[in-house]
Order: C-alpha cells, then structure tokens, then sequence
C-alpha cells in the first residue's frame, strides 16, 4: 500500500511539472482594464492639459517614472503631478495598467 501511494504521488507531481511547463498556471497577459470615466466636478470640466506630452511605447522594465526622469533631466515634479497628468492625457488610466508594447502620452514637464 505504501509503494502505490509514493507511485501515484511520483506520478501527481510529474502531472504538475508537465502542466506547468506546457500550460502553466499564470496567465499571460493581464486582463483587459475597465474602461472607467474618472468623476470630474461639474465645477471642473475635463480641459486640455497643462502639461505638454510625449508619445513613447513602453518597453520591459519601463515604469511612468523612469520614463519622467529620463525626459525631463533637471525638473522635479512632484508623483502626484505627474501621475494626474498621465491620467489627464491618457483618458483616465492608471499608470499600473500600462502594458509592454503599447503607446501611452508621458508627460513632458520644461
């Protein structure tokens, strides 16, 4: 009884190194983000932004700051400008659903 339960678990644990190397258990792209309208008081209509932008695709291991930083070389913007701003000229998107390969309007600060 015991030589059947370490052959059937020898065979269970092949199955899951098997299935994850031919399947696997991540997915492989994130899932599609929610087109949500960000709420804008109706004493402030959504206007054209104030800062000028920069259209660039994003590579592995790009980040909205990193971009920022190798941009605009000498001017410090505060996070919280720069992550308003990139959500102002991308349409409300959240600067943690960018993905690789896609172009997204970075913020360019003078």
């Amino acid at each position: 009884m015991k030589r059947l339960l370490i052959f059937v678990s020898f065979c269970f644990t092949l199955f899951i190194i098997y299935f994850d190397l031919t399947t696997g258990t991540l997915p492989t792209s994130p899932p599609p983000a929610p087109k949500v309208q960000p709420a804008v008081p109706a004493s402030q209509q959504q206007s054209a932004p104030s800062a000028a932008f920069k259209e660039i695709t994003m590579k592995p291991g790009d980040t909205l700051l990193s971009i920022v930083e190798t941009e605009n070389s000498g001017d410090n913007q505060s996070i919280e400008t720069i992550i308003s701003d990139f959500q102002s000229l991308n349409e409300g998107m959240k600067p943690e659903n960018m993905q690789i390969g896609k172009t997204y309007k970075i913020p360019v600060y003078k």
